[in-house]
């Protein structure tokens, strides 16, 4: 990996919240990043997506809007790191 930023903040993070609650925890069951990916293709790929949430109502022939809402949700590879500004070396997708 490029650098070891979101293990760093990964770490900071859990130590953190771990001495933040130390009263109240009994046991944690997972501490990490949300939209972790895996990715088969060669090259350096940040391990985080972003998830941007586009939701519509579809038209009808007349029209008026439907009742129930399409999703239509995307994933966001992002190429730099967000902390210290590192390309990630991947292809791109």
């Amino acid at each position: 990996m490029a650098c070891t930023c979101f293990n760093d903040v990964a770490a900071k993070a859990d130590s953190a919240l771990r001495e933040k609650n130390a009263d109240s925890i009994g046991k944690v069951d997972e501490s990490r990043f949300d939209r972790e990916m895996l990715s088969f293709s060669r090259g350096d790929y940040c391990p985080v997506s972003l998830n941007y949430i586009f939701r519509y109502y579809r038209k009808k022939k007349d029209g008026t809007n439907e009742q129930r809402i399409t999703n239509s949700d995307v994933y966001i590879v992002i190429k730099h790191c967000p902390f210290c500004g590192t390309k990630f070396d991947g292809k791109a997708v």
